[in-house]
């Protein structure tokens, strides 16, 4: 009798056994998937940089509501020499490698400073930019055989990261004039515009988009692939001048294509360009932020 109380329990345990293995496998935390993640970016420390620096930080509002920080260097002598936006390179904030050195420089010697610093893109959208330019009608003639399945994989690339690079250099190019606003309310008209190594590219287009930069200068460019094709034909007609401080004993152009926009301009035949080779290390060390504005500085004062 005993046996067949037992045997009964046990027939009647299964059932509730196996409601509660479906239950905890209906609450089992969901594992989120990779892709969910490669659209995430790092941020660039901003809250930090504006408790770190709060004399001089200014929250820079944008077109698409968001808002940038920058930080403001007024001149310390006066009358000022006038006004110039830094630009921090990628993945630097606007304190951070060489860019408060070069401000402060710059400040020493009369000029009003604005500087920003420049968000590293997500990985998704970091091989966007880095990817090879789209090719031109003749060349894509002669890569038909190019397989089919890499076309493919191509385009799934695209869609699934449309719009990424638009909003990326949109929000750059947006804070950028808010700097430039925020100077005029301030005085300071017609500022020059400086981008240091990632950043020349995200400057000189924003020039040639507003019209609003009365210099460009780039100090150590990169450029990305799509802005080294298309940029020496678009500079060609800016008039504001420019000038590219190339790091001295670099590498030859033929080794090194991204180091070529000031050299194509000058064989173009563009007047309004300089380059001159400036000492550097990579990273740049903080020291060299005052050398260069001395550079930046005296040739902006020889127009």
């Amino acid at each position: 009798m005993a046996a067949r109380s037992m045997i009964l329990l046990w027939i009647l345990a299964l059932p509730l056994s196996a409601q509660e293995a479906k239950v905890e496998s209906d609450t089992a935390p969901a594992v989120s998937s990779p892709a969910n993640r490669s659209l995430l970016w790092t941020g660039s420390g901003e809250q930090a940089l504006s408790q770190t620096f709060p004399e001089s930080s200014i929250w820079l509002e944008l077109e698409n509501e968001g808002r940038a920080l920058a930080l403001f260097y007024p001149e310390d002598r006066t009358p000022a020499l006038g006004a110039v936006v830094v630009l921090a390179d990628t993945g630097e904030t606007a304190a951070s490698g060489i860019t408060r050195a070069l401000a402060r420089g710059l400040t020493a010697r009369g000029w009003a400073v604005m500087s920003l610093g420049l968000e590293a893109p997500s990985p998704v959208l970091q091989q966007i930019l880095t990817r090879s330019p789209t090719p031109s009608e003749e060349e894509a003639g002669s890569s038909e055989s190019s397989s089919t399945q890499s076309v493919m994989i191509d385009v799934m690339a695209s869609e699934k990261a449309e719009g990424l690079e638009e909003q990326y250099r949109g929000r750059i190019s947006q804070a950028l004039s808010a700097a430039v606003a925020e100077l005029g309310t301030r005085g300071y008209d017609a500022p020059a515009m400086l981008g240091i190594g990632q950043a020349a590219g995200h400057v000189a287009n924003h020039a040639l988009e507003t019209n609003e930069v009365s210099a460009l200068i780039w100090v150590a460019p990169r450029f990305y692939p799509a802005d080294r094709q298309a940029l020496p034909e678009r500079l060609e007609g800016l008039e504001s001048r420019m000038l590219e401080l190339y790091p001295s004993g670099g590498v030859s152009e033929a080794s090194d294509p991204e180091q070529t926009i000031g050299l194509a301009l000058r064989r173009a035949g563009v007047a309004t360009v300089d380059r001159q080779p400036v000492p550097w290390l990579s990273p740049p060390l903080e020291a060299l932020g005052d050398s260069v504005a001395s550079r930046v500085s005296a040739w902006l004062q020889s127009r």
